[in-house]
């Protein structure tokens, strides 16, 4: 008898959790944060205009080279995902291979910071350098909020790297915080 309770309480424990777990995993998929490009940029534009004071004219001017620049930096991040995946679908790769794999990343590190480097340039063309250093202090900030956001917990608990003092920033992102 005792054995027939015993496994009659352990089986409706296991009913009641696993009960609980679906009831847990429809709630986190209405709550999931979903990344979508477009709205990625929209939010980046108007954070960035926001941070840096960018007036409609100077952001009609500038948004385009951003824009251009990013390209040319997803072009090689595209080139240093072609090597990652190298990697990942050969693993019995050489010494000198993985050298040759490490050392052409690297290469496309530098080259990435050179095309930046060429596009600050060019933002000077149409924003003054205080608003060219605003503008790459808000690009900072507006990844490692956007990083925030997409991990689990939105970001909670992290107070580093918050607004300077007099800063109306509240978030980019919306949600829980």
């Amino acid at each position: 008898m005792k054995r027939i309770i015993t496994f009659m309480t352990a089986l409706l424990i296991c009913f009641c959790l696993n009960a609980q777990n679906q009831n847990n995993a429809g709630k986190n998929h209405g709550t999931r944060r979903e990344f979508s490009p477009e709205l990625y940029m929209k939010r980046l534009h108007e954070f960035v205009a926001r941070e840096a004071c960018l007036t409609e004219t100077e952001s009609a001017k500038f948004f385009p080279l951003l824009q251009e620049m990013f390209n040319k930096q997803h072009k090689l991040m595209g080139q240093q995902r072609e090597l990652m995946m190298k990697s990942w679908k050969n693993q019995n790769l050489s010494e000198t291979e993985y050298e040759n794999m490490v050392m052409k990343a690297a290469s496309l590190d530098v080259e990435s910071k050179k095309v930046e480097q060429t596009y600050y340039k060019k933002f000077h063309t149409v924003l003054p350098w205080k608003k060219v250093y605003a503008v790459r202090f808000a690009l900072a900030r507006f990844q490692k909020e956007a990083l925030n956001h997409f991990q689990p917990g939105g970001g909670k608990g992290n107070q580093q790297g918050q607004a300077p003092k007099g800063n109306d920033y509240k978030g980019s992102f919306g949600g829980r915080r």
